[in-house]
């Protein structure tokens, strides 16, 4: 079956309509792009919390901290261990904050900020 205004076949069952074409000529959209911003982190991260600004929820905040084994806790541990301390003193690096790397993370979102290795 054709329309015989348009010239294309009329599917069945729709009425035996098209929605109407889009129209041509005219002025054409205009597309407006804003300039993408970076937040740069502005803190100096070390063992300690610190002071940032965070580039996911923008807020002003300081840094939670979470302390994980990294390369200082290990060399630590099997330098322990060459040296005798078998019995269990080779463990104590895995129990010093002081040994280990430290995640800064923004309290607000939990986003990881940055992360400071001991080595």
């Amino acid at each position: 079956m054709y329309d015989s205004d348009k010239g294309y076949p009329q599917p069945a069952g729709f009425g035996g309509a098209y929605p109407p074409p889009p129209p041509y000529g005219g002025a054409q959209p205009t597309v407006i792009v804003s300039p993408v911003t970076t937040t740069v982190v502005v803190g100096t991260f070390a063992d300690t919390p610190a002071a940032c600004t965070c580039p996911v929820c923008r807020q002003n905040v300081v840094s939670r901290v979470e302390y994980n084994t990294g390369l200082l806790t290990w060399l630590l541990f099997g330098l322990l261990l060459l040296i005798g301390c078998w019995l269990g003193c080779c463990l104590i690096p895995f129990c010093v904050d002081g040994c280990k790397d430290v995640d800064h993370f923004c309290p607000n979102c939990n986003h990881h900020l940055s992360k400071y290795k001991r080595l």
